[in-house]
Formats: structure tokens, C-alpha cells, sequence
């Protein structure tokens, strides 16, 4: 990240905001599944983004587990996938959801 002088870190475009992670762990062995085993993973992100809601993703702290949670209106939605089924299920049922017809 290249450190521009007499300017303030705004957090927009290129410019993060960048702070230290307090539920940094460090060194876990991860057994997640991967997200690169997700058919059409994109397309999936398209819909939803597309329907006006915000998707997030992270991994639990002991790296077991994909979170995918999305963030529409006043709801939040939120799973916990710890393997490549659950995974590909997760994304196919947010599909059929925003999927537009």
C-alpha cells in the first residue's frame, strides 16, 4: 500500500482505512472449504448486489467454517458453511432467493 504524504487515509477507492484486526489469531490451520469451488460464485454476488442488498464474507476464528452473511433493509441473514456442500448450498439458496425472473 503506498503511503501518501499530507493526505488523510479516507477509506474510499485505493486509499484504505487500515487498522489492526483485534480477533487477529494468526498460524490456524484452516479446514474451511474454498470459496473457488463455488460454481458461478460471481453470479451469485451479482444478484444479490443487483437486488440492492450487501454481502460479506469471512471465516470463523478457528478457520472451520465460511460466513456468508447479507445485509438487506433492516434484515441480516446469516449462515455458517464448514464444508463444500454446505458451501454450494448456501450460495444456490441466495441465488434462488435474489435471483430475478
Amino acid at each position: 500500500m503506498v503511503e501518501r504524504i499530507g493526505k488523510k487515509s479516507t477509506g474510499k477507492g485505493a486509499d484504505f482505512d487500515t487498522k489492526r484486526n483485534p480477533f487477529a489469531t494468526g498460524g490456524l490451520p484452516t479446514t474451511r472449504p474454498v470459496l473457488a469451488s463455488v460454481p458461478s460464485l460471481g453470479a451469485v454476488i451479482d444478484v444479490v448486489l443487483q437486488g440492492g442488498a450487501a454481502v460479506m464474507l469471512g471465516s470463523t476464528r478457528d478457520g472451520g467454517a465460511v460466513v456468508i452473511t447479507i445485509f438487506d433493509g433492516e434484515q441480516r441473514h446469516r449462515t455458517y458453511c464448514s464444508n463444500d456442500h454446505e458451501l454450494e448450498n448456501a450460495f444456490a439458496s441466495i441465488f434462488a432467493a435474489y435471483e430475478v425472473e
